[in-house]
């Protein structure tokens, strides 16, 4: 019997593994792994490369809060660069427009487009 609990175990192990493994690829791509902080990163890292049982509830707790924290900012910091990024075009042919011929360099500056994506949604602001 006890053979079978280590392979229903390995099991839910290799499980959570691959779970964090694609939240991980999926977060890089999305733009959301680097809001994390490093010890956030170094945890996710270490359950992938460790051979973990996955038994204790404070480790499980922390990977569910960094996971949750990786869906709540994954494609919204992408769509907010998208929005942001518009609308920092359409802001600078305005004043470009208008004589402003410094504003061009708005087309390319991320940290604008970024706050004007976030200023732009729904909810004002994300909570970073």
């Amino acid at each position: 019997m006890h053979s079978s609990e280590s392979a229903a175990q390995l099991s839910f192990a290799q499980r959570i593994k691959n779970h964090i493994k694609h939240s991980m690829l999926k977060a890089k791509r999305g733009g959301a792994w680097f809001s994390l902080d490093r010890r956030e990163k170094s945890i996710l890292y270490l359950c992938v490369r460790l051979q973990l049982k996955f038994e204790s509830l404070d480790l499980l707790r922390s990977l569910a809060s960094i996971l949750k924290k990786l869906e709540e900012r994954g494609e919204s910091v992408y769509a907010c660069i998208q929005k942001g990024m518009k609308l920092a075009w359409s802001f600078s042919e305005f004043a470009v427009s208008c004589g402003n011929e410094a504003a061009k360099g708005w087309r390319n500056d991320l940290t604008y487009a970024i706050f004007l994506g976030r200023m732009s949604s729904p909810r004002g602001a994300f909570r970073f």
